[in-house]
């Protein structure tokens, strides 16, 4: 990727993006809430956001909500 190319993905990311350090902080809470059928979006809308850009920290969350799916329980 060259420094424009890096500098052009930067300016195309959303300022509600929380970043991976801050998703994955909350990203057990996130697929819990998800798991139980409620609506994530709403209490963690920057976390949304990431994980539409993010395809490794979307990965992590599929693979985690799978998880509370089969063994429930809570990741605290």
């Amino acid at each position: 990727m060259s420094n424009w190319e890096a500098l052009d993905e930067f300016l195309r990311t959303d300022p509600r993006d929380v970043g991976c350090d801050l998703a994955l902080d909350a990203l057990h809470a996130y697929a819990e809430m998800a798991a139980a059928g409620e609506n994530p979006e709403e209490r963690f809308p920057g976390l949304s956001v990431h994980l539409r850009s993010c395809s490794a920290c979307s990965g992590d969350h599929e693979a985690l909500l799978r998880t509370v799916r089969e063994f429930g329980g809570e990741f605290r």
